[in-house]
């Protein structure tokens, strides 16, 4: 009768029940804390409201959009994967920054380097007159890229954060960007690097398809094909029914540069990538060069040129 009489509730909920929902939610919490940075999410952070002078154009960012007016020839510049901060890399990023001087904008798609002092050194040796777009690919740690991006805006260098970014748009050119990597498996950055969901990407390319002029979609992974018989790629960034875009723009499958070619407004997904910047010997070519690679569209059409550091 005296236990009876004691307690706040006439149905006291037993010691158990309270605690596995509680060890539930901080699992699930835990979890969260764990979990990579969200990249393409439409929710997501985005870049802050303002106009920049990056050479003699002016840029506006609002939202997940940077903007330029201007009609006639555009040329984008296209690097990845320098792999780091090592000596000989920086010396070839110097010397591929001017053959890239030309370029209205250039998109580093990933592999640039995971930690800040790698990123700043890399992303600062290759930042001229054009806003260079650096999106995190599977090797960034998306809150050290954050921090490099401000760090080189403070110095003058037009460099922006390519996971606040989801759409360049230079005239009639409509350029999406899908960050990061479809599962953290794939991070070498683990939980601090940038992970994209597939609706997330279907969305984006959806948008893109509805877009005049030509239509690009720039992306750290590589869209699905066949190599030797063998599919490589994801499926993620690869066109599907009822999509369509005219050239995919992605990081390197292989250390070499796609070939020299030219399209147009066709919804072909043509893939292509600017091939390695790394110039640190790797196996089973230790000599290879670093290449980058230029896109220029005029109007409806495209042709694209890869350039080695020895050229």
């Amino acid at each position: 009768m005296v236990i009876g009489a004691c307690g706040g509730s006439a149905n006291p909920v037993p010691a158990g029940a309270q605690l596995g929902p509680a060890l539930t939610a901080a699992m699930t919490a835990a979890g969260q804390a764990r979990a990579p940075w969200r990249c393409v999410a439409s929710d997501g952070p985005s870049l802050k409201a303002e106009s920049i002078t990056a050479g003699t154009a002016t840029w506006k960012l609002d939202g997940h959009v940077m903007s330029r007016e201007g009609d006639g020839e555009i040329v984008i510049g296209a690097v990845a994967d320098a792999g780091g901060a090592a000596a000989p890399t920086i010396a070839a990023l110097g010397r591929l920054r001017e053959k890239l001087s030309k370029a209205d904008v250039v998109i580093a798609l990933g592999g640039m380097g995971t930690t800040k002092a790698e990123l700043e050194a890399t992303l600062g040796a290759l930042a001229d007159t054009a806003p260079l777009v650096a999106l995190p690919g599977d090797l960034e740690d998306a809150g050290a890229l954050a921090a490099a991006a401000t760090a080189l805006r403070a110095k003058g260098k037009v460099v922006i954060d390519g996971r606040l970014a989801q759409r360049i748009e230079l005239g009639t050119v409509t350029i999406g960007l899908a960050s990061g990597a479809g599962g953290q498996g794939r991070l070498v950055a683990g939980a601090e690097g940038c992970a994209y969901a597939t609706p997330a990407i279907a969305a984006l390319v959806a948008d893109l398809t509805a877009r005049k002029g030509v239509r690009i979609l720039a992306s750290s992974e590589a869209p699905r094909e066949e190599r030797a018989g063998e599919p490589t790629g994801e499926i993620a960034v690869t066109a599907g029914a009822g999509q369509e875009i005219d050239v995919a723009l992605h990081g390197p499958i292989t250390e070499a540069a796609s070939r020299a070619r030219a399209g147009g407004r066709d919804g072909n997904a043509v893939g292509l990538t600017p091939g390695t910047l790394d110039a640190t010997p790797r196996l089973p070519d230790p000599a290879r060069t670093p290449t980058v690679g230029l896109l220029v569209v005029r109007g409806e059409t495209w042709t694209w040129k890869p350039i080695a550091d020895a050229e």
